[in-house]
């Protein structure tokens, strides 16, 4: 019996292969601050404040459909009216529960403690530095480089989250984090919450009116990819325009197991 099957049939057929795929593309976000928030946008997004965030590791993808059915043996995409289907796609059609519930598996099977970013995490990461309306600039111009959205997706009759890592990604290796599809956090939303966030590693009110998502999706236009951008839903909302990323604490990552997959990017 090769070593690879071994591993399938100890882990319940999981192949390695995706679950070394998975961790190999968690990228290490640094400790730092930045100021969370806009001046400019809804009044949720006010005031604008300081936020200091501890080092952790984000999915330098958006979880995709063959990741999903490896560890959890569902297709909740299928019949959906606007997707599609593919290996490295991301997967749609998720509630908040249902992202919970592939971590939960995940961990199980490689060892390790994966969840859901926080909201300012998110900002944070997608930042990466930078205090721009998105992460590359202030302006429209040349965000279809970075992002699927309404101008180039939806407007173009493809209604749906696009393969993984075909745009440019932010300066910290993250590809898709505005556009494509919107991301769950871990946060409960609470509209007037940044009035009273704390500094140090914000994790969002005890209760509210829904989950957080960010980032935008492919039938938004780009006032809904700005980075300070904040929008929720139901925690039992599940859609075409949803998916997730993962995060994991620094302690809980541990050595990479395999060399990163790298999706090349749109025209080259």
């Amino acid at each position: 019996m090769f070593l690879k099957d071994f591993f399938k049939k100890v882990r319940g057929n999981i192949d390695p292969d995706i679950l070394g795929q998975i961790t190999g593309n968690m990228v290490l976000i640094p400790p730092g601050s930045f100021l969370m928030g806009s001046n400019s946008g809804e009044d949720n997004e006010r005031p604008i404040h300081n936020v200091l965030v501890d080092g952790f590791y984000m999915g330098k993808y958006e979880v995709t459909q063959k990741e999903w059915f490896e560890i959890m043996g569902t297709k909740p995409w299928h019949n959906l009216r606007f997707f599609f289907e593919g290996d490295h796609y991301p997967v749609v059609n998720v509630n908040w529960y249902d992202a919970r519930e592939f971590i939960k598996k995940l961990d199980k099977v490689t060892k390790k403690r994966f969840r859901l970013p926080t909201e300012a995490e998110w900002e944070y990461a997608c930042r990466a530095g930078s205090t721009s309306k998105f992460y590359h600039s202030s302006f429209k111009l040349n965000l279809h480089k970075y992002a699927w959205y309404h101008d180039n997706a939806f407007k173009s009759g493809e209604m749906y989250g696009h393969r993984v890592g075909q745009k440019r990604p932010n300066k910290w290796g993250l590809h898709d984090i505005l556009g494509n599809v919107y991301e769950w956090c871990s946060d409960w939303y609470r509209r007037n919450y940044y009035n009273k966030s704390p500094i140090n590693n914000p994790q969002g009110p005890r209760f509210g009116k829904g989950k957080v998502v960010r980032g935008g999706d492919w039938a938004r236009t780009d006032y809904f990819l700005r980075v300070s951008a904040r929008r929720y839903y139901s925690p039992h909302n599940r859609d075409s325009y949803i998916g997730f990323r993962l995060a994991c604490d620094l302690e809980d990552q541990g050595p990479r197991e395999q060399e990163e997959e790298v999706f090349p990017l749109e025209g080259t």
